[in-house]
Protein backbone atom coordinates (compact mmCIF):
# COMPACT_ATOMS: atom_id res chain seq x y z
CA UNK A 1 0.00 0.00 0.00
CA UNK A 2 1.25 3.56 -0.74
CA UNK A 3 0.28 6.59 1.18
CA UNK A 4 0.36 9.98 -0.02
CA UNK A 5 1.38 13.11 2.06
CA UNK A 6 0.59 16.95 0.90
CA UNK A 7 3.84 18.66 1.83
CA UNK A 8 4.77 21.90 1.44
CA UNK A 9 7.34 22.20 -1.83
CA UNK A 10 10.41 23.41 -0.29
CA UNK A 11 10.26 20.32 1.87
CA UNK A 12 8.79 17.87 -0.91
CA UNK A 13 12.06 18.36 -2.64
CA UNK A 14 14.15 18.20 0.08
CA UNK A 15 13.09 14.52 0.56
CA UNK A 16 13.00 13.80 -2.82
CA UNK A 17 16.97 15.00 -3.05
CA UNK A 18 18.39 12.21 -0.99
CA UNK A 19 15.33 9.65 -1.33
CA UNK A 20 17.36 6.54 0.19
CA UNK A 21 17.73 8.26 3.32
CA UNK A 22 14.72 10.15 3.89
CA UNK A 23 12.26 7.07 3.33
CA UNK A 24 13.69 4.65 6.10
CA UNK A 25 13.46 8.00 8.38
CA UNK A 26 9.78 8.47 7.54
CA UNK A 27 8.66 5.14 8.57
CA UNK A 28 10.80 5.17 11.59
CA UNK A 29 8.99 8.16 12.51
CA UNK A 30 5.88 6.95 11.77
CA UNK A 31 6.35 4.04 13.49
CA UNK A 32 7.47 5.60 16.58
CA UNK A 33 4.15 8.03 16.44
CA UNK A 34 1.93 5.16 15.82
CA UNK A 35 3.39 2.92 18.78
CA UNK A 36 3.70 6.12 20.94
CA UNK A 37 -0.12 6.94 20.19
CA UNK A 38 -0.86 2.96 21.48
CA UNK A 39 -1.87 2.42 17.59
CA UNK A 40 1.18 -0.34 17.17
CA UNK A 41 2.40 -3.09 19.32
CA UNK A 42 6.05 -3.12 19.28
CA UNK A 43 6.61 -5.78 16.83
CA UNK A 44 4.40 -4.45 14.20
CA UNK A 45 6.22 -0.78 14.86
CA UNK A 46 9.54 -2.41 14.56
CA UNK A 47 8.58 -4.36 11.52
CA UNK A 48 6.94 -0.58 9.91
CA UNK A 49 10.57 0.57 10.96
CA UNK A 50 12.74 -1.68 9.14
CA UNK A 51 14.04 -2.90 12.47
CA UNK A 52 14.57 -6.01 14.88
CA UNK A 53 12.49 -6.04 17.75
CA UNK A 54 15.72 -5.52 20.05
CA UNK A 55 16.92 -2.50 17.52
CA UNK A 56 13.64 -1.22 18.12
CA UNK A 57 13.65 -1.38 21.71
CA UNK A 58 16.81 0.54 21.92
CA UNK A 59 15.58 3.50 19.26
CA UNK A 60 12.84 4.00 21.63
CA UNK A 61 14.43 3.84 24.69
CA UNK A 62 17.26 6.43 22.50
CA UNK A 63 13.57 8.92 22.01
CA UNK A 64 13.05 8.67 25.80
CA UNK A 65 9.91 6.89 24.66
CA UNK A 66 8.64 4.69 27.49
CA UNK A 67 7.19 0.95 26.63
CA UNK A 68 3.68 0.92 27.22
CA UNK A 69 2.87 -2.81 26.37
CA UNK A 70 -0.56 -3.97 26.96
CA UNK A 71 -2.20 -7.38 27.00
CA UNK A 72 -4.04 -6.02 23.49
CA UNK A 73 -0.45 -5.59 22.11
CA UNK A 74 0.87 -8.79 23.45
CA UNK A 75 -2.15 -10.66 21.87
CA UNK A 76 -1.44 -9.12 18.52
CA UNK A 77 2.43 -9.35 18.74
CA UNK A 78 1.74 -13.49 19.46
CA UNK A 79 -0.95 -13.65 16.24
CA UNK A 80 1.26 -11.62 14.11
CA UNK A 81 4.84 -13.77 14.83
CA UNK A 82 2.49 -16.77 14.50
CA UNK A 83 1.07 -16.03 11.24
CA UNK A 84 4.70 -15.56 9.75
CA UNK A 85 5.70 -19.40 11.11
Amino acid sequence: MSVTLELPDDIGLRLLEDRTAAEPSLLRELALALYRDGHLPPGRAAELAGMTRWDWEAFIASRSTPLPYTREMAEADIRHESSRI
